[in-house]
């Protein structure tokens, strides 16, 4: 019997999603599936979020990027793995309405319908919040060179985190969602990761 799951760690940038994707994975002996640090990312789509241009481009390689990695997290929990993401194919649709003007949404909101209609969703999804001091803290710890700007902050870490709340807080979504209140939480510590662990695993046995 296939007891494969995927997990998805979910919130805006710097939220702490790839940090608690290695603990998670390390605690079930799973598989981490990781967005990528600065250095992973084309010079191009490094100047596109430091400059807040070309809404479109960056829209698009993200998420032939993240579909392509979920493909990945699929065939590994076809074949009995546990899967953690620091993202899926959801978290580019968020960057739309914060990023795009109307024509360019027009044009990748068709992209992500189709992605919505024949993509299927996590198992569990981990949803990290921040309050702006905790995503400013996180930001400045992160010390990635093209998000640090107050631009960077106000017009996309903010709005997305703002959009991240607001979508996976609709009611229909809390039946595989944990809204975890990231601030105060410390994953290093044990104590916070076995509390997350047990939330877990409450909601896989709904």
């Amino acid at each position: 019997m296939n007891h494969g799951k995927i997990i998805a760690v979910v919130g805006g940038p710097r939220s702490g999603k790839s940090f608690l994707v290695s603990r998670i994975a390390e605690y079930y002996k799973g598989i981490a599936i990781l967005e990528g640090e600065e250095s992973d990312f084309p010079p191009r789509i490094k100047e596109d979020i430091q400059e807040n241009i070309r809404p479109l481009e960056r829209i698009i390689w993200f998420r032939n990027k993240l579909v392509n990695e979920y493909l990945k997290a699929i065939k590994k929990k076809e074949e009995g793995h546990t899967v953690i993401t620091d993202n899926f194919w959801i978290s580019y649709q968020l960057y739309i309405d914060a990023l795009a003007n109307d024509f360019e949404g027009e044009i990748i909101n068709d992209s992500a319908l189709i992605d919505r209609e024949t993509l299927p969703w996590p198992d569990i999804i981990i949803l990290l919040t921040l309050s702006e001091e905790g995503i400013r803290n996180f930001i400045k710890r992160g010390g990635r060179q093209f998000d640090q700007t107050e631009e960077f902050i106000q017009k996309q870490a903010l709005p997305v985190h703002k959009l991240h709340e607001d979508f996976f807080n609709r009611e229909e979504m809390q039946k595989n969602v944990l809204i975890i209140q990231r601030d105060e939480l410390d994953f290093e510590k044990q104590e916070d990761l076995r509390s997350l662990i047990e939330k877990i695993e409450g909601l896989g046995q709904k």
